[in-house]
């Protein structure tokens, strides 16, 4: 029995990671240059991501699909060429 979510879940699932992981790096970056490192920088910075997250997450799942439509208009797609084992 596998411990993978079913394949529909794949967009969802990678959403959701893109987000967390951008939110995050992209919250601490713009953190530490607006504050730089203060006492009070983590708490900030966990302040600055939850925000983030939630803007980037509903972000990524509706701009993922078009992104990747037109980016197929110039490249052409890694998933419809054979998997080589």
């Amino acid at each position: 029995m596998s411990r993978k979510l079913p394949a529909r879940l794949f967009q969802p699932a990678f959403g959701i990671v893109m987000a967390i992981t951008m939110s995050f790096l992209m919250s601490g970056v713009i953190t530490t240059l607006n504050v730089g490192l203060p006492p009070d920088f983590l708490a900030r910075w966990m302040r600055a991501w939850g925000l983030a997250f939630m803007v980037a997450l509903p972000v990524i799942l509706t701009v993922a699909p078009l992104a990747r439509r037109l980016t197929l208009q110039f490249v052409e797609s890694p998933f419809s060429e054979p998997v080589q084992g």
